[in-house]
């Protein structure tokens, strides 16, 4: 009886000394720059595969199961971090964090009960965190809290946020809100029909305060220097630009536009996929120098400062890639490791 007594202090004494690391851990993770923002809006509406943080992209290598990678912009030097199908990347200077894709359960522990979760890894692949296991859709980095699409069988969808040391869990909204266009502590988003509009709001992070900030039917809002672009529901789709401080609303296209990026002073779009032309092509982002970049149906158009990404709606694979501004020559997207 001795014995046992003495083999269960022990035991008590290692899960509260690993208890008390844990919480230490949590409480030196170093916070965040508040203006800090984990991923461009437009490469997470594109299921965030790439994020270009301090020299650095964080990818979802196509060629290897969606597996997270890194390399240069200029796509040297790659090399594979984790071994799990992610999406929706975002990085600070310390971590990667992302959703897992549920294409695979991955490897590792914390990995192996179902490919489905939030989590976060340091940037030479160690410490890995997670922050649930329930279906995550978008992911956005803002400060030191992640916001995401959470869903619970239970209760449905929410806006939910939490700290990326995993404290002060929030319920932000109870709606299928996407949390991508993330701006100076607020978040731009397209209303859902369930709430009775798709207007323009923003939701003050800090405040809570929600406000309509423009009374206009629409799709996947990016801010990008000044102006909101956005898919125009109320003139069948197609691509305009707004802005908050004139009140100008221009129109880019009157092409119907399933999809964009914009970024480096270009907008790669998606023309309408039921059309016999429809083609992934670009433009400036005054509207002008219209060009086809690829005849076809594309899907997850993702941007760095260099190159622009892109697959067959079908599939990650075979990826495609571009130079952002450069002459239009598309081929394979084959990163070599």
């Amino acid at each position: 009886m001795k014995r046992r007594n003495i083999i269960l202090a022990t035991v008590i004494t290692v899960i509260i000394g690993a208890l008390v690391a844990f919480s230490l851990r949590k409480s030196h993770m170093p916070m965040n720059d508040d203006s800090l923002i984990g991923n461009t809006a437009g490469n997470l509406y594109g299921n965030g595969l790439f994020c270009e943080v301090d020299g650095e992209v964080y990818f979802s290598n196509p060629t290897d199961s969606g597996y997270l990678y890194v390399m240069k912009p200029d796509e040297s030097d790659v090399k594979k971090i984790a071994g799990v199908s992610i999406q929706s990347i975002n990085a600070d200077s310390k971590r990667i964090y992302y959703a897992l894709s549920g294409k695979s359960s991955g490897s590792g522990l914390g990995y192996m009960r179902k490919a489905t979760g939030l989590f976060s890894v340091k940037k030479n692949g160690g410490s890995s965190m997670c922050y649930t296991q329930d279906a995550i859709g978008r992911v956005t980095l803002m400060g030191s809290r992640l916001y995401y699409q959470h869903y619970e069988n239970t209760t449905g969808t929410y806006l939910d946020s939490i700290k990326i040391d995993k404290s002060d869990p929030k319920k932000l909204l109870s709606s299928m809100i996407d949390p991508s266009c993330a701006v100076s502590g607020s978040i731009y988003y397209a209303g859902a029909p369930t709430d009775g509009d798709m207007y323009l709001h923003v939701l003050d992070t800090r405040s809570g305060e929600n406000t309509v900030m423009y009374a206009r039917q629409m799709y996947q809002p990016i801010y990008h220097d000044g102006y909101v672009y956005y898919i125009d529901l109320e003139t069948n789709y197609e691509l305009h630009k707004y802005s908050p401080v004139t009140g100008e609303d221009i129109t880019l296209t009157k092409e119907k536009v399933e999809m964009f990026n914009v970024g480096s002073g270009m907008i790669y779009y998606q023309t309408d996929s039921s059309a016999p032309d429809t083609a992934l092509k670009r433009m400036t982002t005054d509207g002008t120098d219209i060009a086809v970049v690829a005849n076809g149906i594309y899907s997850d158009i993702n941007m760095t400062s260099q190159f622009v990404y892109f697959h067959s709606y079908d599939g990650l694979a075979p990826m495609y890639h571009q130079s952002v501004r450069g002459n239009i020559n598309v081929w394979l997207f084959e990163p070599s490791f």
